[in-house]
């Protein structure tokens, strides 16, 4: 017997029905469906909730399904690499937004230096972020999702108050504007504004990550333990 069919034989000798296990399991009904259907699998995680939520171990769940077995153990291994490109991406975000901070204190004006770190910070962030898997579990209650809310919004606030005397320099006088002509003005600072900005937005988005993956990791750790009011 498959795994798909396995599923569906559990489920309804606990008498349940797709609704109810896809509200236990925090999915949709499609989602249960899809899966006893074999047009998915679920992936090693949620495999074992569903063994927990059936009171069935995951080798009565799998019984012997092979090309289940081979899934697992293709995603197992993708899993493993990818956990490894995100532990080196986190470390390098960190460590590019600390010197992209420092490089910014000190006014360093090496234009090379700051076009590696500045660089590798929007590469790294990038990689980081694609690879991430656990984004839905940063806000599952109204309470994580309004503190979410929170450290991008402090963030944000935090970093525009930073390089807020470099932009407002860059605001052009009425001198200047009669001396210059409109359209290379408009090129001019726009450039500029568009480059500040994209700097903003990447020191949140590294900021975040850095902050929320451990927070996140902590969470889940809670959980796991048992302690449910302490997140």
């Amino acid at each position: 017997m498959n795994f798909s069919d396995n599923l569906k034989i559990i489920r309804q000798q606990k008498k349940m029905t797709q609704t109810d296990i896809a509200t236990q399991l925090h999915v949709s009904r499609q989602t249960i469906s899809s899966w006893e259907n074999g047009r998915s699998y679920p992936d090693i995680g949620m495999l074992v909730q569903i063994s927990m939520a059936y009171d069935f171990s995951v080798d009565q769940l799998l019984k012997g399904d092979l090309g289940m077995l081979k899934h697992y153990e293709a995603q197992s291994a993708n899993n493993r690499r990818q956990q490894r490109l995100v532990a080196i991406s986190y470390d390098l975000v960190v460590g590019l937004l600390f010197l992209s901070y420092l490089h910014y204190f000190l006014h360093w004006n090496d234009g090379i230096v700051t076009m590696v770190i500045n660089g590798g910070l929007i590469v790294m962030t990038t990689t980081l972020i694609m690879n991430y898997n656990y984004f839905d579990d940063w806000a599952t209650t109204k309470r994580q999702a309004w503190q979410l809310v929170g450290v991008i919004t402090m963030l944000a606030v935090l970093n525009i108050a930073l390089v807020w005397p470099q932009l407002a320099s860059q605001i052009p006088s009425t001198q200047f504007l009669n001396q210059h002509a409109g359209a290379y003005l408009a090129g001019n600072v726009s450039g500029k504004l568009v480059g500040d900005f994209l700097h903003l937005f990447i020191w949140t988005a590294a900021a975040v990550m850095a902050i929320e993956i451990p927070l996140n990791r902590a969470r889940l750790q809670i959980r796991r333990s048992g302690c449910g009011w302490c997140y």
